[in-house]
């Protein structure tokens, strides 16, 4: 276990500090500060001379902030010897990608930085497309949204038998599919038109007296899931839930939701004020088996599906 070390961004440490007392690997100390207040400052205080680093990191609203912390900090380790870096991070920017160009431009940017730095490998949570892992040059590992709220899926909505699933995006139609065969129960999703800048929806088929469960990767404004909430208690809808991978990037997101039609949220972060109705799933045990899985040399296949 000596070749290899756990290292946290300040706000990742008590996770870190969790893993690390569990599997008995060794904590390294960092240190970040902003030196007049905005120009970062990382220094290591710890021997990382050919370690293997697990970075635990997760780069959260400002995005652009966090981005280029993250890249002093990969910098600082390579300067202090580090062999290889492997990148723990719930969320992964830029990687929506669409068919407009800029898109594209900002995706390949950023895939590039990751490159520049030297990152040995990438573990993330909930990709909002899968099959962007194939356009990083660096392995890039996806813990898919049925891994990360299996527990929550069965314990909350397997015997629900009143259940329908649901999603607004399209991108995110395979896994609502998937995760609607595993319980059981069926899907609807609905058409989408754009009008003056508003979301109106369509569905074709049944609610009325329903419960739906809302499968997406994000929420920033909350805007259009709670429209598409709205609509569904519209057309006769009952109880109306999310599970949502990564939320909530607006404040203003949260009094919207606290009065909205949506019973309860499920996710994975909230960064900012905490309320009754999103619950926040602890991927505590996941990071864990993916460090312990790595030292071991076992497969990753069972938490990748």
């Amino acid at each position: 276990m000596d070749e290899y070390i756990i290292i946290s961004g300040n706000k990742e440490r008590s996770i870190a500090n969790t893993i690390s007392q569990k599997l008995d690997i060794p904590i390294g100390e960092m240190n970040i500060s902003y030196v007049q207040g905005h120009e970062t400052s990382v220094d290591i205080k710890s021997y990382l001379n050919y370690k293997k680093v697990f970075l635990i990191y997760n780069i959260i609203p400002p995005v652009n902030e966090y981005i280029m912390e993250l890249m002093f900090v990969c910098d600082a380790l390579r300067k202090e010897g580090a062999e290889k870096i492997y990148l723990i991070t719930s969320y992964m920017p830029y990687t929506k990608i669409k068919y407009k160009t800029e898109y594209k431009l900002n995706f390949n940017l950023f895939s590039r930085l990751l490159e520049n730095i030297n990152i040995d490998k990438i573990y993330t949570f909930g990709l909002y497309s899968p099959k962007i892992s194939f356009y990083f040059k660096i392995p890039l590992y996806n813990i898919p949204i049925t891994n990360i709220f299996s527990k929550i899926l069965n314990d909350n909505f397997k015997e629900n038998k009143n259940l329908i699933i649901s999603t607004i995006d399209y991108e995110m139609q395979e896994i609502s599919t998937e995760i609607a065969n595993k319980l059981k129960t069926e899907t609807i999703f609905p058409i989408k038109e754009e009008i003056n800048g508003n979301i109106n929806f369509q569905i074709k088929g049944n609610v009325n007296n329903k419960d739906i469960l809302i499968i997406s990767d994000s929420i920033y404004s909350g805007k259009n899931i709670i429209n598409y909430s709205k609509f569904l208690t519209f057309k006769g809808a009952k109880d109306i839930y999310a599970i949502v991978t990564h939320g909530i990037f607006d404040k203003k997101a949260i009094s919207l939701i606290n009065n909205s039609v949506i019973k309860e949220i499920y996710s994975i972060s909230n960064y900012y004020e905490k309320t009754k109705k999103i619950k926040i799933i602890s991927i505590t045990n996941i990071i864990e088996e993916i460090i312990k899985r790595n030292i071991e040399k076992k497969n990753l296949k069972h938490i990748l599906k």
